[in-house]
Order: C-alpha cells, then sequence, then structure tokens
C-alpha cells in the first residue's frame, strides 16, 4: 500500500508541474522580445587616434589554502 502513495503522489507531482510549466509558457506577464538593438556606449570614451592598451593576455592560476583551523 506504500508504494502505491508513493507512486500516485509522483504522478500528481508531475501533472501538477506540466501544469504549471503550461501556465508560465502562457502567462501574459512575458518580457517584451529581443530587437537585436545595441546598447549606446558608456564608459570613458576612447579619443580619436588613441588605441586600447590591453596589456598583457592574463592565464589561469593556481590557488591554494591550506584549510581550516591552521594557525
Amino acid at each position: 500500500m506504500g508504494m502505491l502513495k508513493i507512486v500516485t503522489a509522483g504522478a500528481l507531482s508531475y501533472v501538477a508541474f506540466k501544469a504549471w510549466q503550461r501556465y508560465q509558457a502562457s502567462s501574459s506577464l512575458k518580457s517584451e522580445l529581443d530587437e537585436g538593438d545595441t546598447t549606446p556606449p558608456h564608459g570613458d570614451p576612447i579619443l580619436v587616434g588613441e588605441t586600447l592598451d590591453v596589456g598583457p593576455v592574463p592565464h589561469a592560476g593556481a590557488q591554494f589554502s591550506r584549510g581550516f583551523g591552521e594557525a
């Protein structure tokens, strides 16, 4: 009898989850569609004729921690 309750609860959960997904997909609170526009430039402008110096390329580094409790 216990197994029947578990299977029934699982089936009800599945049906409720699928109904919730359908509700979310058809919700009238959808966000606006992306029109593919670009964002306006922000930050400090680069002056005409200047280049953007990036510097050396960063690389992955190892981090080390001795752990908790060590002084």
